[in-house]
């Protein structure tokens, strides 16, 4: 056999090997490649320069902090649920931060967790006031990049198979799961491909899902950790497209999260960021194992977070609307940056 004939078939293997077999990528960023797409600019939602206070690559001891409960404002909202409100510098980020929690005791048998869908969207504090619900936060990054079916009808289902056209899909890995007072956290689309995701979706029967990504804790396992998990520079992470997960989950960020610990509590958390030297944000990574050390969750699933984050409870924050964090999409420190959005989740007394 010739050397033009050998170099050829070589060739023609490594294309076979490049191409895959239906077209279509896996949905897991765990074991991301480096990326050197550069996207259509930065919105509202991504600033344009990296926070100087974030290293480009922060290394944690997870075994060991001096955690100081102290820290902690707490505040019995009804029986069962309870508002736990953070400011102060935060040892593990390293960082000012502003945190809120509201600790739901599902075991109580007190309170309905309750997702919605509203069309045209609506801000948290609207959906607050329409639900009667002592307390809320946002859910659901963009309709046509996960699903949601609330009470057994379909709204979303995954259509978009890229966001923003450029970055492949990756926010579907995880879902929450309300079905009555059983309430639910999975990784249950780990590493599938899109349609394997929409098939298992859809084939769920639980009333209300909401999928999201990524998984911050699955099971005691802090896989949060890892999901951004880059060797790159931080001027090379913001060089990426504002979607990818590297960017989108490598940096700080106002985060919204919901966790669920072994003992029933299920902890709806926002973080508040953009406003040096009062509250940084976090990355994924960071609200891990801020999540890990603070209440040892066996689950949790970060949600849409940046200018969409927003937590209100009844009787706190402004007296208006009760929002109890800084939402930040008027670019202002006040409780009046909320941002439309069409899913949120609720507390609702029974």
């Amino acid at each position: 056999m010739n050397m033009k004939k050998i170099t050829y078939i070589f060739l023609s293997l490594l294309l076979a090997g490049a191409v895959s077999c239906d077209g279509e990528t896996t949905s897991s960023f765990y074991d991301h490649p480096h990326h050197t797409v550069n996207g259509g600019g930065d919105g509202p939602d991504n600033p344009d320069k990296p926070n100087p206070a974030e290293p480009d690559k922060p290394e944690y001891d997870n075994t060991a902090y001096n955690l100081d409960k102290s820290l902690w404002k707490t505040t019995t909202i009804s029986d069962g649920v309870v508002w736990k409100n953070f400011e102060a510098n935060d040892v593990i980020s390293g960082a000012a931060q502003i945190v809120n929690v509201l600790d739901v005791d599902l075991s109580a048998g007190k309170n309905d967790i309750k997702l919605v869908y509203y069309y045209p969207s609506v801000t948290t504090s609207t959906v607050m006031a329409n639900e009667k619900a002592i307390g809320a936060i946002n859910a659901g990054y963009e309709l046509a990049s996960i699903f949601v079916k609330v009470a057994g009808q379909t709204y979303g289902s995954i259509k978009n198979a890229y966001i923003a056209n450029v970055v492949p899909q990756w926010k579907n890995d995880g879902a929450l799961f309300i079905d009555g007072d059983d309430v639910k956290i999975s990784y249950c689309c780990k590493g599938m491909k899109l349609s394997a995701q929409r098939q298992f979706y859809f084939s769920c029967t639980e009333p209300n899902i909401i999928s999201s990504a990524p998984m911050l804790i699955d099971d005691f396992e802090p896989v949060g950790e890892v999901f951004a998990k880059t060797d790159l520079t931080s001027e090379q992470v913001w060089a990426l497209n504002s979607e990818d997960p590297i960017r989108h989950q490598g940096v700080r960020h106002p985060r919204t999260a919901i966790a669920k610990t072994e003992d029933n509590h299920l902890l709806l958390i926002t973080v508040d960021g953009r406003r040096e030297g009062i509250s940084e944000g976090m990355s994924a990574k960071e609200l891990t194992i801020f999540l890990k050390n603070w209440f040892k969750p066996q689950y949790a699933l970060n949600l849409d977070g940046g200018g969409s984050t927003t937590m209100c409870v009844k009787g706190q924050g402004d007296a208006s609307t009760n929002v109890v964090n800084y939402p930040c999409d008027n670019g202002k420190f006040d409780h009046s940056g909320e941002r439309a959005r069409d899913t949120h989740i609720c507390v609702i007394q029974k």
